[in-house]
């Protein structure tokens, strides 16, 4: 329970930026996002464990352009905001050595002039 509530708040924060409430972006994190489930704790580049927890929005997004108006993003902390289905990143799923952490793992490209989802992306 505690990592999906640290989960949903890292998301919070990093989703929202500058912004302290989820009202101020339109979207109801208390109540717009549907935990999946968790995957094996892997260890981070620091080497804290940390627990995946998967969820999805419920709501549709709306237009690209707009998902930057509902979600700013954390400039400190996200290079871009931007959406990609569960089944895109199944289709794209690839594997590579991650340098950091000295072992293969899992990578999604993001598309054009988006680079490569990796780690511990939210």
């Amino acid at each position: 329970e505690m990592a999906i509530q640290t989960a949903l708040r890292e998301t919070q924060e990093e989703l929202l930026g500058h912004h302290s409430k989820s009202d101020d972006a339109g979207y109801d994190f208390d109540n717009g996002i549907a935990i999946l489930g968790q995957a094996q704790a892997v260890p981070s580049v620091t080497g804290n464990m940390v627990t995946p927890i998967i969820g999805a929005l419920t709501d549709d997004l709306p237009s690209h352009d707009a998902i930057h108006v509902m979600f700013p993003g954390n400039e400190g902390e996200v290079d871009e905001v931007f959406a990609m289905s569960i089944d895109e990143l199944l289709s794209v799923e690839t594997s590579q050595e991650l340098k950091r952490l000295g072992t293969m793992g899992p990578v999604y490209p993001a598309g054009e002039n988006r680079g490569k989802i990796w780690g511990l992306t939210a």
